[in-house]
């Protein structure tokens, strides 16, 4: 009998282990995937942040007045290129990508483009100047953005001048 008694508190020792462990395997793997998901949504909202940098300039501004809705294209001016030439530019050189010369959905290099001009974002100090004094008073429009579908954040932008 007290062999028996003795089997019967050995084998609720193993189950209370065993129900320990999966217990602690339980919030183990509950708690990964919260800090997961965190990460993730972390990671979602820092990309987000930074393609608002360069969607702002893109669409159209609608207005409805008197039952009529009117859609008008976003304004830009030659200072908001270049503030995103400059954003690129910084972009570019963080992720060394220096060299490269046109977007890649693989990378994270931004390619801007303005008219006829496929990489603004590599002209120098002298020439962004020059394009300001010539387009002070010009106003332009952003007619294609670019958004990668592995990284999920802007890869190319296009203003052209409104005529």
């Amino acid at each position: 009998m007290e062999n028996a008694s003795k089997a019967l508190l050995m084998a609720a020792g193993v189950l209370v282990g065993v129900l320990i462990i999966s217990i602690g395997a339980i919030l183990f793997t509950t708690f990964s995937q919260l800090g997961k998901s965190t990460t993730e949504q972390m990671e979602a909202d820092k990309t987000a942040e930074w393609n608002e940098n360069y969607l702002k300039y893109f669409g159209s501004i609608v207005t409805e007045k008197d039952g009529k809705t009117t859609q008008k294209p976003i304004t830009v001016t030659a200072h908001d290129i270049i503030s995103v030439t400059n954003l690129a530019r910084q972009n570019n050189m963080d992720y060394e990508l220096t060299e490269q010369t046109s977007y890649n959905s693989n990378t994270y290099y931004v390619q801007v483009q303005v008219d006829k001009d496929t990489n603004f974002e590599k002209k120098t100090q002298e020439q962004k100047n020059e394009f300001l004094r010539t387009n002070n008073l010009s106003t332009y429009t952003c007619v294609d953005v670019k958004v990668s579908p592995i990284t999920k954040r802007v890869m190319y932008i296009n203003f052209q001048k409104q005529k």
